[in-house]
């Protein structure tokens, strides 16, 4: 039994009110990430904490930031998460060269008083495994006047703290070199300490953990970007060569504005955008193309069978002869992905949303955007091969 069978709707003819709708849709995303400074990017990309925590009884949102303020953590994010007496506790990275450099500070203070230590600058050296090398900090700071190096650096480290080496580079500053800290892994247990002092009376079960270094989220982001690049890139060249470059483009159009408007609806609703939100984007653009090219491989069908129709009515029919399949096949998966969405839980709660937008705008791109651009795309090469013949 097949559905939608022997349908005449002229997709093609109602492609510009398809053009505006998605245009609209695309602008308020556009708008809501300009006004925000972008997209939200969750811990993965950024670096930070996220502490998921879970209470015997449900606490107020203003005692819970009132305790994050005392650890010092005034901008953290704290949202109720699954059930009432659940909550999620996002705290952005705090940078592991700072740290280094306030406890150089401290302890430089101790070992030379009185000589008016200045932080001058401090930057990371990122981890090399491939060398054996676990990374480090540089601090560079400056005093009035240096005392011995060596002398400094011993007293340092019989007070139990790491130094690797120090090098003077002028008569009054010297650049020390710190092991990483660990400042990220820090912060999930003075937050669980500070919960545990706040609400003693409470039972309080913290039940996920995750932290990324700021240095690591900016390689992952990276790695994401490169991701879809080289899909959307690779995409290109096969839909090039196994129909025509016009074909591709449109293909190429198609699949940036679904993951623009997912994105851009996940920026209205102030969802985070994490390595799972990527494996989503990248999953519907797959769905996507997959049905953009049963389309396009039918065109390509009736262009030879079809040679008396219209390269637009041919194209209409076409769309409409695909229609059955590409319902379905979107219909089934969507089946499943709104269960998830449903009955699935907090955890992969955004991945089943970002699944559900992307099937629906893709199942809409493939039957009004490639198609019709494609359309648009030989409607301008007939009118420039008119006009030449004209001359």
């Amino acid at each position: 039994m097949r559905f939608f069978q022997n349908t005449n709707i002229d997709f093609v003819g109602a492609r510009y009110k398809a053009f505006i709708l998605s245009a609209v849709v695309i602008a308020a995303g556009l708008v809501s990430m300009i006004a925000k400074g972008g997209l939200k990017l969750g811990v993965d990309f950024v670096g930070g904490t996220i502490i998921q925590v879970r209470f015997d009884e449900p606490v107020a949102i203003g005692d819970l930031r009132s305790t994050m303020t005392r650890a010092g953590y005034a901008k953290a994010e704290i949202q109720e998460f699954g059930e009432d007496n659940e909550y999620m506790l996002r705290i952005e990275s705090v940078g592991e060269a700072a740290d280094a450099s306030a406890l150089l500070g401290e302890w430089l203070a101790a070992a030379a008083p009185g000589r008016n230590w200045r932080v001058v600058s401090s930057r990371e050296q990122t981890p090399d495994p491939s060398r054996g090398f676990d990374g480090a900090t540089i601090v560079v700071v400056e005093a009035d006047s240096l005392p011995a190096i060596e002398d400094v650096v011993a007293a340092i480290r019989s007070g139990g703290h790491g130094v690797l080496d120090a090098t003077a580079e002028t008569a009054t500053r010297v650049a020390f070199r710190l092991p990483l800290l660990g400042a990220e892994a820090k912060v999930a247990d003075e937050i669980k300490a500070e919960l545990a002092k706040a609400f003693p009376e409470r039972a309080i079960e913290i039940r996920r953990t995750e932290t990324v270094g700021p240095k690591i989220g900016k390689e992952l982001a990276n790695r994401a970007w490169a991701a879809i690049i080289v899909s959307l890139f690779g995409i290109l060249v096969y839909v090039s060569w196994r129909f025509e470059f016009k074909f591709a483009v449109g293909a190429i159009l198609a699949l940036a504005h679904d993951v623009l408007v997912t994105a851009g609806i996940f920026s209205i609703l102030n969802k985070e955008i994490s390595l799972v939100i990527v494996a989503a984007l990248l999953t519907i653009v797959g769905y996507s193309i997959n049905d953009t090219i049963v389309v396009f491989d039918r065109i390509r069908e009736n262009f030879g069978l079809r040679r008396r129709e219209s390269y637009e009515g041919m194209v209409n029919i076409s769309v409409n002869e695909t229609l059955s399949r590409t319902i379905i096949t979107a219909g089934t998966t969507l089946l499943a992905v709104i269960f998830l969405l449903l009955f699935g839980g907090e955890v992969i709660h955004d991945f089943a949303l970002a699944m559900t937008i992307g099937l629906v705008t893709g199942t809409y791109s493939s039957v009004f955007i490639a198609s019709a651009l494609v359309v648009e795309w030989q409607n301008r090469i007939t009118m420039r091969r008119k006009a030449t013949a004209a001359v």
